[in-house]
């Protein structure tokens, strides 16, 4: 038999192998999805598994007549002494369980899907200061298995073939991300020889420099839906202490702490004068409408921004509604662009008229800045919204 990689599930009594609880039932498939192992088996010691059995489905009748683990083992082991990847779902439970009962299990790699697939979950555990461990039904549903193909979950021939196909998915994901990861392989290196015989010198450094380097690492890093297992946030903020002057690094902190403190007091005040804003049909003929206008570039971003935008349409003596107030923050950019080519808006876009000088030299004093500093930008942006805008929604006349 050829090496190869093979996955494993039983199901069992209860937790403790070493303890009283007994095999109810083992599966063992290849990659392909062969079935190479499948089997019930009647336990030797315990008649009844109450709480297992809710869970399982499996009956004391239902093994009644199955063989006994022992009458299996060689077969077994046949198997797992040809395979070069053990995986599973909570591999060193299945394991565990098969040693207990005569299985020699080779040192091969082994592959935990639970383990991977909490990473990628993501919901952090602060007991064990790691990621939570999921079910493998929560798995299956996140990458759409259908059961229905291979049997129930919580049957060991139903989770081998959920968890092969949970497997699969994960390594597409690591597939996809292939040059990432050589890439954030390569500037770790980088980095290990730039605090070693490089002697501090950037141009051993990919990025050019120690900072861009780091920043590098924290993107790449950022963007892996598996994090790799050479590679942690501690090693780089470890390399990242190391290569840059403490010195530096406190004050970029203090600084982006700075920029997002200004950033709220920033977005809060855009929020009180937008929702003071009022209507602008109410003052049509009641105010002098003297409008600052703007570039197609700045009312794009006053969008991003929650500021409100309004329209001097081709109506003489009428502007484009209320809709700053009610529409025009709230929409995105795309929305934007169709709007902008309506060809009854043919004088273009205007801080609402209902702002007063001081607001409107503030906000478009807000909006070069943004436009001059992307990071600030990024910074009080609203999240983007895709909001159809129809002909009503623009509340024109």
């Amino acid at each position: 038999m050829s090496k190869k990689q093979i996955v494993i599930d039983t199901e069992t009594t209860g937790f403790h192998p070493y303890d009283g609880d007994e095999l109810l039932q083992v599966s063992i498939i290849d990659t392909d999805g062969n079935v190479l192992f499948d089997e019930y088996f009647k336990p030797q010691h315990r008649t009844e598994w109450k709480e297992a059995e809710q869970v399982n489905g499996i009956s004391p009748e239902m093994v009644a007549d199955r063989p006994a683990i022992s009458e299996k083992i060689s077969e077994i082991n046949a198997i797992i002494e040809n395979a070069d990847t053990i995986i599973g779902y909570n591999t060193q439970f299945d394991i565990g369980f098969l040693k207990a009962n005569g299985a020699v299990v080779p040192n091969v790699e082994m592959v935990d899907v639970m383990e991977d697939f909490a990473k990628i979950y993501g919901e952090w555990n602060d007991k064990r200061q790691g990621y939570k461990w999921q079910k493998l039904t929560r798995a299956a549903e996140y990458y759409g298995y259908d059961w229905s193909e291979h049997g129930k979950a919580h049957n060991s021939l139903g989770d081998c073939f959920a968890t092969l196909h949970v497997y699969k998915e994960i390594n597409e994901v690591i597939k996809n991300q292939k040059s990432e990861y050589m890439l954030l392989g390569r500037l770790q290196m980088d980095c290990n020889y730039y605090l070693g015989a490089g002697n501090r010198n950037s141009k051993h450094l990919w990025a050019g420099t120690p900072e861009e380097q780091i920043e590098k690492m924290k993107e790449l890093y950022s963007k892996l839906v598996v994090k790799p297992e050479w590679l942690s946030e501690k090693d780089i903020s470890d390399y990242e202490k190391a290569m840059l002057p403490q010195e530096k690094v406190e004050n970029e902190k203090e600084q982006s702490l700075k920029l997002s403190i200004k950033a709220e007091e920033i977005k809060q005040h855009i929020t009180d004068i937008a929702d003071n804003c009022r209507n602008a049909c109410e003052l049509c003929g009641k105010q002098t409408q003297n409008d600052i206008f703007l570039s197609e570039e700045q009312a794009v971003q006053a969008v991003k921004l929650g500021i409100p935008v309004g329209y001097v349409t081709k109506q003489e003596g009428h502007h484009g509604s209320s809709a700053g107030l009610h529409t025009f923050y709230m929409l995105s950019e795309q929305n934007y662009s169709s709007l902008s080519n309506d060809n009854s808006m043919d004088k273009g876009p205007v801080f609402h008229y209902t702002f007063n000088e001081e607001q409107k030299k503030e906000m478009l004093d807000i909006i070069n800045t943004a436009l001059e500093d992307p990071s600030f930008a990024k910074e009080i942006e609203k999240p983007k919204k895709n909001v159809s805008l129809g002909k009503n929604q623009a509340g024109r006349k």
